[in-house]
């Protein structure tokens, strides 16, 4: 999954307004496939509540492993690849969905099913387009051959990836 000849622009998956995804249950991966230096020059802070409704500051740093392609923005698993895809980027509503916090709080998600849209919305907050800059920006990739197993087999291979690949957008405080 983290090879370069897995991974796909989200513009080639989505063409004619069709994504060309499964629909088989897997587990995937967005990536930044832009300008490296145009990602880390975005905003990389986080203000989370955590226990107690604390603040709790993080900041997104280039800590992705050496052998990796593209830096990992986000990993998770689904029932549903092609769904799930189409969930993360809520291709029917234009412009921005989330507000930018001048403290870069975290903002409400529109949905809990956008994490990418709303970490790309809040990595660079004077993106009127954010469509646009995931279309040209940002790739996706994921596997489906789970057979034996594969609920259990998905979940330890999202936690595994995660752990591995050190994603941005799937950071959360603990509670």
């Amino acid at each position: 999954m983290h090879q370069k000849t897995s991974i796909r622009s989200v513009q080639v998956i989505v063409t004619n307004n069709r994504i060309s995804l499964p629909e088989d249950p897997g587990v995937y991966a967005f990536w930044w496939i832009g300008d490296r230096k145009t990602l880390l020059n975005s905003n990389r802070q986080l203000v989370l509540k955590g226990p107690g409704d604390q603040q709790v500051e993080v900041e997104y740093r280039d800590w992705w492993p050496t052998d990796l392609v593209y830096p990992c923005l986000y990993v998770g698993k689904s029932t549903n690849i092609r769904k799930r895809f189409s969930q993360h980027l809520k291709r029917g509503s234009s412009g921005r969905l989330h507000a930018a916090h001048p403290e870069n709080h975290k903002a409400e998600p529109n949905t809990t099913s956008c994490q990418l849209r709303w970490g790309v919305e809040h990595i660079f907050p004077n993106e009127n387009d954010p469509l646009a800059l995931i279309a040209t920006s940002v790739g996706f990739s994921y596997r489906t051959d789970f057979t034996e197993n594969a609920i259990a087999e998905r979940f330890f291979e999202e936690d595994r990836l995660v752990g591995t690949w050190r994603p941005w957008f799937n950071i959360d405080s603990e509670r």
